[in-house]
């Protein structure tokens, strides 16, 4: 929710401050203790090269990478929902049958979200499992307290 479009203000003062705090709390006590099972967003290694194609794959596949970034994984306070097959539909057809994923829900504020965005993949849990990134839902807000969700999708072992 905005608070002020075309020089209309909301007909609401929410105290955001307070809620995203209490929110916060709230996401600390889903988070699992043991630091290593938390939610780990891991990001791909950004690389450009001297010569590519659009989607910044390079034409020569035997020349090294102009240049290589390399961002650390990060662990950011969130919330998230896990979804098993044929709860949430994320089907998809193959020549060898129909697949359907489990998937990851992760919900996050503002501050988080710079954090992670550009993400590839998310671990959580005992296990290796990777939930690879699929897209943003829009986000929505409380005047200035704006809560994003990414959704993600496991394709099998990696």
């Amino acid at each position: 929710m905005a608070a002020v479009i075309d020089g209309r203000q909301s007909i609401a003062d929410i105290p955001t401050g307070d809620i995203r705090e209490i929110l916060r709390a709230t996401m600390v006590l889903g988070l699992p203790e043991t630091q290593t099972e938390r939610p780990t967003f891991v990001f791909e290694d950004a690389k450009t090269w001297t010569r590519q194609d659009m989607e910044g794959s390079p034409w020569d596949w035997t020349a090294s990478p102009l240049t290589l970034v390399q961002k650390s994984p990060v662990q950011v306070l969130c919330a998230y929902e896990f979804f098993a097959p044929l709860g949430r539909q994320g089907a998809f057809l193959t020549e060898v049958g129909e697949f359907n994923p489990t998937t990851l829900v992760i919900s996050m504020f503002e501050e988080e979200y710079t954090a992670v965005n550009g993400f590839s993949y998310v671990t959580v849990g005992p296990d290796d499992t990777r939930w690879w990134f699929r897209h943003w839902k829009p986000a929505v807000s409380l005047n200035d307290l704006t809560l994003y969700e990414a959704h993600t999708a496991a394709t099998g072992a990696e």
